[in-house]
């Protein structure tokens, strides 16, 4: 799930995108309702990228309000329960964010395009207006075009199988990893063991891997390939690997790992990853480590 400090980001910069959308209420009340949040993450989904709904937001002008109304993952993936086709599972969490109460959805498009895959259609009144009606209909691709969400045009059918060709040709690096953790007195020592699996049909050459750890309260040593180049980042607790060998398919490369100190209450590490390598896209996102249910070293 993306971190807090990227959501502040995105929304003090007031600025809907073709990943992004600002909700000031999520409405789950009608049929109609549902209708509208299921073509809103067809749309998002059809980027091909992951997404995010921010609930809580003005939509025009990105001023943090705060959640009238509260969700859960469940309630939502049970809406999009086979009306999506490829199916679409999404996170959810409610953050305390600038003084409110917001709640944020993410999900990946991974498989586009994506289409409506209701039995005919789906939805009636909508609970802001009984008078308006809203429906969804079989078959339909809807695509985000600036900040409007829309059914697709021949020319954005066109894009989303231009991107598919594009994804094919790259790599699909994916960063694992394994923990053990060591009690100390009032810290916690975490041993982080990662490995890259490419599930691309490309080979993935130079991969470089930067994580920046939030709350973790230094690194005590890096192994293998791994730096600490914590002084280098205003001595943010930040690594760096650097891997000639090239990663692919389906051989699973293990690049050694990280030793890191948490406080002793801490049940994750949070962090925000960078992964770049020849043939793929560079990807930059929130990591997360559960410490929650693992067996000391």
């Amino acid at each position: 799930m993306i971190s807090k400090s990227e959501i502040i980001e995105l929304i003090e910069a007031a600025e809907e995108t073709p990943t992004l959308d600002y909700k000031e209420d999520l409405h789950l009340e009608t049929d109609a309702d549902k209708a509208e949040f299921v073509k809103d993450v067809i749309a998002l989904a059809n980027s091909g990228e992951l997404a995010h709904i921010i609930v809580g937001v003005e939509d025009k002008t990105g001023k943090c309000i705060g959640l009238k109304t509260t969700h859960d993952a469940e309630q939502l993936n049970q809406i999009l329960k086979d009306r999506c086709d490829p199916s679409i599972s999404v996170e959810y969490a409610e953050k305390n964010i600038l003084g409110h109460k917001i709640g944020v959805i993410e999900f990946q498009g991974d498989r586009p395009p994506y289409i409506v895959s209701v039995p005919d259609k789906f939805g009636g009144p909508l609970s802001s207006d009984s008078k308006k009606r809203f429906f969804i209909h079989r078959g339909t691709i809807f695509v985000r075009n600036y900040n409007i969400n829309e059914g697709a045009r021949r020319a954005d059918v066109d894009k989303i199988y231009d991107k598919i060709k594009y994804v094919s040709l790259q790599a699909d690096l994916q960063l694992n990893h394994k923990v053990s953790v060591k009690p100390l007195n009032d810290l916690t020592e975490v041993n982080i063991e990662f490995a890259l699996e490419n599930q691309g049909d490309v080979l993935a050459s130079n991969v470089y891997v930067w994580i920046q750890f939030e709350n973790v309260e230094e690194i005590v040593r890096c192994t293998g390939s791994w730096r600490d180049i914590s002084k280098a980042n205003n001595d943010i607790p930040t690594a760096s690997l650097l891997l000639v060998r090239p990663v692919v398919r389906p051989i699973r490369v293990f690049c050694s790992g990280l030793v890191v100190k948490v406080k002793k209450d801490v049940n994750q590490v949070d962090a925000r990853v960078i992964m770049s390598a020849t043939n793929m896209r560079t990807r930059d996102g929130a990591y997360v480590i559960s410490l929650e249910e693992i067996e000391e070293g």
